[in-house]
């Protein structure tokens, strides 16, 4: 028996009637467009992955070729090369891929307006309202259209989900790969939506998975078979919009090319009620600072390639260092970053008025699985990922205070706990 939401959904009169949306899914990305400069490669398993002379580098992508041996994204490169032995390895080369990424998004422009991208190698494109686009089947039509031009075009193959929803048209897209069209509407939510695992979802976390499943909570379908007021009381507001996405109300639009541009840095400055004068205030202040920043990238779905450091002494001078990392949303590594670029360029007597830190080069975590810190194993990591999700759902549910480092409750003059204090504008540090 689903839930009325759920019901509603089934019975074709949900939120969303009438809406059409696609998601397209370039496959294997980076891994594709390097078999296209290397034709030669085709027929062998090929991965692209970071920091390759480094034992613990990360695939990054794989070709289905090197898939079917069971390499996986994420993976350490020793551990991919103990499954297929013969697995080639290359380097990244981002300009391609950026290159290629503008090439297909100007294909979808040729079908709609209303295209918000996600990354490089992912985006979705509203078709409602389009001329000759009346219903799913037509979005179907349409999808075909763009997965052939993008071929013809590029050589990539894509993977596109037709939905009324912007969650559904992306489970749609996973579901069968590569090179499909998937749709996945009222007709199809008994029979292939709701046994999905929940963590199928956007933004169903590991930790959030665990909460659930100690309710018996696994699939979309036991999402659909509970009461809004448990989700809520789990999860907070975060579990209200989860279970309203499990039951296809997703009602969130797809932003116009032009309307949300895509995030260039996240950064948070603080001009604290003193000046900041020793090590251990500047500690306390970058981790206070990485801590929001952090946050602000898990939320938005981003890892940061590039961390800045800006500082205001008491003269009013702004300076600012910057160094490029592996990419990370964990505040820990920020600020080991943070620490070490102040070592490197500023004077340890300096007295500051303000510090300031903002991260940019921006990437989706989903699209860039290459972890900070490749010394520690896969599973370390992991774990590492999840205690950030835990901290999260605490600070959500309980106020940002709840939980917090040790270090920042030595002086509580310099540290603010709201994650929306003073974030990063142009100029980013204000006299």
């Amino acid at each position: 028996m689903y839930s009325k939401e759920a019901e509603s959904y089934v019975m074709g009169k949900g939120v969303n009637e009438g809406r059409i949306v696609l998601h397209s899914d370039l496959n294997n990305f980076f891994a594709s467009v390097e078999c296209l400069k290397h034709r030669e490669l085709r027929a062998y398993p090929v991965a692209v992955c970071g920091s390759s002379e480094q034992r613990h580098g990360i695939v990054l992508a794989k070709n289905n070729i090197a898939k079917k041996y069971g390499v996986k994204t994420g993976q350490a490169i020793w551990q991919a090369k103990q499954l297929c032995p013969g697995m080639i390895v290359l380097e990244p080369h981002h300009e391609e891929y950026l290159y290629y990424s503008e090439k297909v998004r100007k294909i979808y422009q040729k079908y709609s307006d209303r295209i918000e991208p996600f990354g490089m190698d992912e985006a979705w494109i509203e078709l409602t309202g389009i001329q000759g686009v009346k219903s799913l089947s037509d979005g179907v039509k349409t999808a075909n259209s763009i997965r052939r031009e993008i071929y013809e075009s590029t050589g990539l193959t894509v993977s596109v989900g037709v939905s009324d929803n912007k969650t559904f048209a992306k489970l749609a897209s996973d579901y069968r790969k590569p090179d499909a069209v998937t749709v996945f509407g009222p007709q199809q939510y008994s029979d292939k939506i709701c046994p999905l695992p929940i963590g199928e979802l956007m933004y169903a976390g590991r930790s959030t998975q665990k909460r659930l499943k100690s309710f018996c909570i696994e699939t979309i379908g036991d999402a659909a078979n509970t009461e809004i007021s448990l989700f809520k009381s789990i999860l907070g507001k975060n579990g209200v919009s989860l279970y309203m996405n499990a039951c296809g109300h997703d009602t969130s639009a797809v932003q116009k090319t032009t309307d949300k541009p895509l995030i260039k840095s996240l950064g948070n400055s603080q001009t604290p009620p003193r000046d900041i004068v020793s090590k251990q205030d500047r500690k306390i202040m970058i981790y206070s600072l990485c801590d929001k920043v952090a946050a602000r990238l898990r939320k938005a779905g981003l890892m940061a390639t590039v961390v800045q450091l800006q500082v205001k002494d008491t003269n009013f001078k702004v300076s600012e260092a910057q160094r490029t990392i592996f990419p990370t949303d964990n505040a820990g590594t920020l600020a080991s970053e943070a620490l070490e670029l102040f070592k490197d360029n500023f004077s340890e007597s300096i007295a500051l008025r303000a510090l300031g830190i903002r991260t940019c080069g921006l990437v989706a975590r989903e699209q860039n699985y290459q972890h900070s810190l490749f010394e520690k194993s896969q599973k370390e990591t992991e774990k590492m990922y999840s205690l950030d999700e835990a901290i999260d759902d605490i600070h959500l549910r309980f106020g940002n205070s709840a939980i917090t480092r040790a270090v920042l409750y030595s002086d509580k003059t310099l540290y603010r706990p709201s994650l929306s204090s003073e974030h990063s504008i142009q100029p980013f540090l204000s006299h």
